[in-house]
């Protein structure tokens, strides 16, 4: 079996969002929820407070009562107040779960994800994932998170701990102030943590993710073949050739990936696009001052120029212009290709050291 050492294609990645591949943080989720909780607490605890004492008042008043009229009387007060502040509560626990899951994938109907697998319900395959390698990380992040929590709120009971120690010598004026600001530096502590974990956990997920999704060269060059095969592809490429033989050497040159020369006698300007163009095409080529012409038009236009002697000779003599490279150039051009993407890539940082 061959080895996975490619990146993922947009049709790959597309299948894996069907199958329920994304890349998604729990803790971001839970994140989310934690500052909701804040937030609502924040703006309705006085009202919260007046309903829970309104709730206990009533309850005592209603001691010496009839049982179920005092019952109606408990429920009445429970919808029509209590029930409310639940409702909002619920609300908006809801709106910031499904917002930040909306935020990290999108909207994705995984049909596949959902359906009945047999591998689920088997025994043996249920317990290979109990003990797998993703089980074992989740449970190191659990004791993890478990460790950093204690150490976060053994860190403001220890600064608190001089304060609390005078509260006998203090009364409810001062106590309550006291409690309340603890609290809500316990929950900024917690929010706060749940954000770099959040952080790095979805850094981990999309590095896993993007791991699983990984192809072998043997898997592209059929995904390759599949796409030639594709009715909507084949009038796509019908079309892009048209424009490329009717099209200009400026324009040619500008939708190029990457122009290959030999170093000055020969260049190819050959075009690829993950949706558009996924098998890589010749969009023109010139000898002598016509190369030079391209090498020219695509240094203004910032397209990279690199020089690769047997790769342009090969392309230039078996590939007309606003054809697909033949297979037996697929993996030279796969590898120039993903060179050239991935300087492109980093092009903001490195500022092609020369």
């Amino acid at each position: 079996m061959s080895e996975k050492t490619e990146k993922p294609t947009e049709k790959r990645r597309r299948d894996g969002r069907k199958e329920g591949q994304v890349i998604k943080s729990n803790e971001i989720t839970s994140g989310a929820q934690l500052a909701v909780i804040l937030l609502f607490w924040h703006l309705f605890a006085e009202a919260v407070l007046e309903r829970v004492s309104a709730l206990i008042i009533l309850s005592i008043n209603l001691i010496n009562r009839p049982f179920i009229f005092a019952l109606n009387q408990l429920m009445h007060v429970v919808l029509s107040s209590a029930g409310l502040m639940f409702a909002l509560f619920g609300g908006m626990l809801a709106l910031a779960t499904v917002g930040s899951v909306l935020l990290q994938v999108g909207v994705v109907l995984a049909s596949k994800a959902v359906g009945i697998k047999g591998r689920r319900i088997n025994p043996v395959s249920n317990l290979k994932q109990i003990f797998s390698l993703h089980s074992l990380i989740e449970l190191c992040k659990s004791m993890g998170k478990v460790v950093a929590l204690t150490l976060i709120f053994a860190g403001l009971f220890y600064f608190y701990a001089p304060t609390f120690q005078a509260l006998p010598f203090c009364n409810s004026r001062c106590a309550l102030p006291l409690f309340s600001t603890f609290i809500r530096w316990m929950w900024f502590g917690l929010i706060g943590f749940y954000i770099v974990l959040g952080i790095l956990d979805y850094a981990f997920q999309a590095h896993n993710t993007l791991k699983q999704q990984r192809m072998s060269k043997e898997e592209v060059k059929q995904e390759y073949k599949d796409a030639e095969g594709d009715p909507y592809m084949k009038r796509r490429r019908y079309e892009m050739q048209h424009e490329i033989q009717s099209g200009s050497l400026a324009h040619n040159v500008k939708r190029s990936a990457v122009v290959i020369r030999n170093p000055t006698h020969i260049a190819i300007c050959l075009g690829y696009h993950p949706q558009e163009m996924p098998v890589p095409r010749v969009l023109d080529k010139g000898m002598a001052g016509r190369a030079g012409q391209i090498v020219d038009l695509a240094q203004r236009a910032a397209v990279p120029v690199v020089e690769n002697i047997p790769l342009a000779r090969a392309l230039f003599q078996h590939v007309g212009c606003g054809d697909r490279i033949p297979e037996a150039l697929f993996e030279p051009v796969a590898a120039l290709l993903r060179m050239v993407l991935e300087i492109d890539y980093e092009c903001d940082e490195k500022t092609v050291k020369s």
